[in-house]
């Protein structure tokens, strides 16, 4: 199917007050970004979001593209049926021969009240208009074919389907947010969810190389690649961190390992959070998932930050965690091979209850201020595009 014009509908947009119109400035340059390069001819909210193209345009081109623009609730492909009621029903008659089964009925909804009728009136009158054309009888029940119609201040639509929007507020809406990225499943669906809140995000990542191999870096940049559709270009630091884990492995309790390295992590990620102006961390933690996310070894790490914690993924298991990541794209290229710095000395036996007083013990040989530093220093950022939409 192809498409001229795209009706977007949202919700928690239209709960905003006096900055609604901040929300919806947002959206439309988000919705612009995602359909580069596609002939669009205008983006408008005259009541819902109204896309039109210069000419017809795949429609399941612009649905991929969309389902990036967080703030949209639902998306309506859609034919333009003119200004006046004559109009709506020519438009109509051109659709005849698309109406399957033998029972219809239609659903109108007028966000433009200066039109001469009302939504009842036009139900009625058009599913007088189809019965006497097409012999088929109305059932408002369970109709086999439903005639969606909008009337808007800046004409009537006619609804050639409906899809699902990936709801959610406007990227840009919510500050700025680093992320805590891996090679793995769980960090970029962390990110994809700040994303859904209107954050936008950065991202840094911890890498044992070259004491192990930099496949879990190439990983990172296809994730951010990904990633980076929902919001644009997006930065990526690297940090080198397997000499720090050596050092933890020499003079460091193992049970406490993985603890005493997330520990490390949260305080250089903080710096340069701050360096970048992001306002708070988020990490692909979920409580009780592995042994190193318990409560109180959560809380053990977070008594090292000073700016909040975000873990989107805490109330989701894993069964969920992995179809959304399906959904997103980005549980593909998660599940490839790599050894990431979470499995470079690995203890054998880590701790799944510790405190942060045992913690403050094990760090004091360390000097796990001087280590912050240096970690910061060493870090690299690069600026990564989206990955093209033809990939």
């Amino acid at each position: 199917m192809e498409v001229r014009y795209v009706l977007g509908t949202y919700h928690e947009i239209i709960l905003k007050g006096q900055n609604r119109g901040f929300f919806e400035r947002k959206l439309l340059a988000n919705i612009k970004r995602a359909l580069a390069g596609l002939p669009v001819a205008s983006v408008t909210i005259p009541s819902r979001v109204v896309i039109a193209f210069s000419e017809d345009v795949p429609w399941a081109q612009v649905q991929a593209r969309l389902a990036t623009v967080f703030g949209l609730a639902g998306l309506i492909p859609a034919l333009w049926a003119g200004r006046t009621y004559e109009e709506l029903e020519r438009a109509v008659e051109s659709r005849l021969h698309t109406f399957g089964g033998e029972s219809f009925a239609v659903r109108c909804k007028r966000s433009d009240k200066r039109f001469p009728l009302t939504s009842e009136d036009i139900q009625k009158k058009l599913g007088a208009f189809i019965k006497a054309r097409t012999g088929k009888q109305v059932n408002l029940t369970n109709p086999d074919t439903v005639v969606r119609v909008y009337v808007q201040s800046d004409g009537l639509y006619l609804s050639l389907g409906e899809a699902p929007g990936p709801g959610g507020l406007p990227v840009g809406t919510s500050g700025k947010v680093l992320v805590l990225l891996s090679g793995g499943i769980d960090s970029p669906l962390a990110a994809l969810l700040t994303l859904k809140r209107g954050a936008k995000v950065e991202f840094v990542h911890f890498h044992s190389a070259p004491y192990t191999s930099e496949a879990s870096i190439r990983k990172v940049e296809e994730l951010v690649r990904v990633l980076a559709r929902y919001q644009g270009q997006a930065r990526l630091t690297l940090v080198p961190f397997g000499e720090f884990q050596q050092e933890v492995a020499r003079l460091a309790p193992e049970r406490l390992r993985v603890i005493l390295y997330r520990r490390m992590m949260l305080r250089v990620a903080e710096r340069i959070a701050r360096r970048h102006r992001c306002l708070a961390l988020a990490t692909g933690e979920s409580l009780n998932q592995v042994s190193s996310q318990t409560l109180e070894n959560l809380a053990a790490i977070d008594r090292v930050a000073h700016m909040p914690v975000l873990r989107p993924l805490v109330g989701l298991d894993k069964q969920e965690i992995i179809d959304i990541a399906t959904r997103a794209g980005t549980f593909e290229i998660s599940i490839l091979p790599h050894q990431d710095c979470c499995s470079f000395l690995q203890p054998l036996h880590p701790a799944t209850r510790t405190t942060p007083k045992a913690c403050e013990e094990a760090e004091k040989p360390l000097d796990v201020e001087d280590w912050a530093r240096r970690l910061q220093h060493q870090a690299q950022s690069r600026q990564l595009a989206p990955l093209p939409w033809d990939s």
